[in-house]
């Protein structure tokens, strides 16, 4: 079994994965994590402020050669600490994107984060709990790049909110989940042969993938 946090990159069925918490007899029908697009643009962000933060300290150095003769000498130390600000800065944002993962199972929708590279928690959503399911992009920006977010919310009384944020694919997982909810509702008994989802794959595509897999079923 491998961890989920451990893979680098998550392929249909899902086979031999393993995450923290996970039941015997749970299987995973999906898991991902933040579209790619996200942590490219973090390391774009990452960039830009070092590289203004590297010119402002060029030009304040400038501004004090004629007042302090030593200040030329500052511009290494201070080339130095921006570079190794900025590779620690992609370590960091790029530790938090590969730790923190979404997952759906036959049984419940769970999600891990980290906040920081070393703080983390995990939130879970019985499929017994949910009460309706939406997906929306809720700025221009996501929708220039394509990105949405799915919802799952419970019905309790202290009402609870799974949320998949920022992938490609969030109408297509919204409709995947409301087949699994009726599944699991009418015919909870071959709950554990329903089709794990593959994203960007649809119609006669998807159904000669699922020729090789007849163990899944693709509808109820």
């Amino acid at each position: 079994m491998n961890e989920v946090l451990e893979v680098a990159f998550y392929q249909f069925p899902y086979l031999n994965l393993h995450f923290p918490g996970m039941n015997t007899g749970e299987k995973i029908l999906f898991v991902t994590r933040e579209s790619p697009i996200t942590l490219r643009l973090r390391f774009v962000m990452l960039s830009m402020g070092a590289i203004i933060a590297a010119g402002l300290g060029w030009t304040l150095i400038g501004l004090l050669k004629d007042f302090i003769s030593l200040a030329l000498w500052f511009r290494i130390p201070m080339f130095l600490l921006a570079g190794f600000s900025l590779l620690g800065g992609w370590w960091w944002v790029s530790e938090m994107y590969r730790k923190s993962v979404f997952i759906i199972t036959t049984r419940r929708l769970t999600k891990i984060i980290y906040t920081t590279p070393f703080t983390w928690y995990q939130f879970s959503l019985g499929l017994d709990e949910i009460q309706d399911t939406g997906s929306y992009a809720s700025s221009y920006f996501e929708a220039l790049f394509g990105l949405g977010y799915f919802v799952a919310r419970s019905g309790a009384g202290a009402m609870k909110n799974f949320k998949i944020v920022n992938i490609t694919f969030a109408a297509d997982l919204h409709n995947y989940v409301n087949k699994l909810l009726y599944a699991f509702k009418h015919h909870p008994g071959r709950i554990d042969a329903f089709r794990p989802f593959v994203p960007h794959i649809k119609g006669d595509a998807r159904k000669e993938l699922l020729k090789d897999y007849p163990e899944y079923k693709t509808e109820f």
